[in-house]
Formats: structure tokens, sequence, C-alpha cells
């Protein structure tokens, strides 16, 4: 927590000159760290010129498919040799497999979120990967899963029309 003063800023002038005044900004909170603006533009001057430690960053919230770091380090502004050098560390090391991902990714959507086969395929091929590796890892979703209780939870309390409309707004087919 922040220690609360009067004013956040202070605003000092510069002799009679009204047109050159500083806004400081100085709080502290209790552990010593300061302005938090400060802190993120030099860190993030610090991690911009290595691609290694941008994609190491992008892929530590979730799994990530190698078309989305691909995607990321030209957004950043690297050159395509770099980029490849830093995929082929980042799959020798293992932080990307699209197989693993789209396995990941699939089993979270069905049962975290509730999405059927069709709609976890759409959305898996709009992040680049392969057919077949989205074929096998929803094939072995599908194995693992109790596809019928996802689907009494999703559609509880729902009329046979309704529960048809959401099941397929949800990506399941009128197979189920």
């Amino acid at each position: 927590m922040r220690k609360r003063r009067q004013s956040k800023y202070e605003v000092e002038s510069n002799g009679n000159n009204l047109d050159s005044f500083e806004f400081h900004n100085d709080w502290e909170d209790e552990k010593g760290y300061q302005d938090s603006k400060q802190l993120n533009r030099s860190s993030k001057k610090r991690v911009k010129s290595d691609p290694l430690s941008i994609a190491l960053r992008f892929i530590k919230f979730r799994a990530r498919s190698q078309w989305e770091v691909e995607n990321r380090l030209k957004r950043e502004g690297f050159s395509d040799e770099v980029i490849n050098q830093t995929i082929q560390k980042l799959k020798e090391s293992g932080f990307i497999d699209d197989e693993k991902f789209a396995y990941l990714y699939a089993y979270d959507s069905l049962v975290i979120h509730y999405k059927g086969p069709f709609r976890i395929r759409y959305e898996l091929r709009q992040l680049h990967v392969d057919e077949y590796v989205i074929e096998d890892a929803i094939k072995k979703v599908l194995e693992e899963v109790d596809v019928q209780e996802i689907i009494e939870r999703l559609t509880k309390g729902l009329d046979e029309h309704k529960k048809r409309e959401k099941l397929y707004r949800h990506g399941f087919g009128g197979d189920w």
C-alpha cells in the first residue's frame, strides 16, 4: 500500500516563468518501491532488446502456439532470422510444443469453459495449429472427459429446444 499524501503531485515553478514547471510524483509504498510508471519504463527498455525474454514473458501466463509467439515477436519488430532462432531455442527447451498446447487448450476449453469440439476446433484453427494436431488433441480429450456430465451442467433446467440451441452455441453438434 502506498502512503497517502495531501496531494499526489507536487508542482515546482522554475522562477517567474509560468511556462516551465515540473510535476513530481514521488510516493513510496511500505516496502520502499517507488512510482510504478518509472519502474515499468526502465524494465521495458531492458526487456525489449532480448527476444527470448519477451517470448518467455509471453509464454509464462499460458501455453502458446508457435504462431502466437512468432506473431508477438514480429510485432516487437524482430527480424525473421532472430525469430526463427528464438523459436528453435524455445522448442528445444520444451516451452513451445503445439501438440501439448492443443491438448491443454482443448482440455481447458471443454472442462472449464464448457466449449464443444466444434468450437474448440475452430479456435485452434484460428491459432494456426495443424489440423492433425487438433484432431488428435480433441480425440484424446473426449476419451478422458465425461462429456455427458458437462452437457448436463451446461443445460441444467432448460427445456429441449433451449438445450439444443445452447449446445449448438457452445460448439456441441447435433450428436449430443
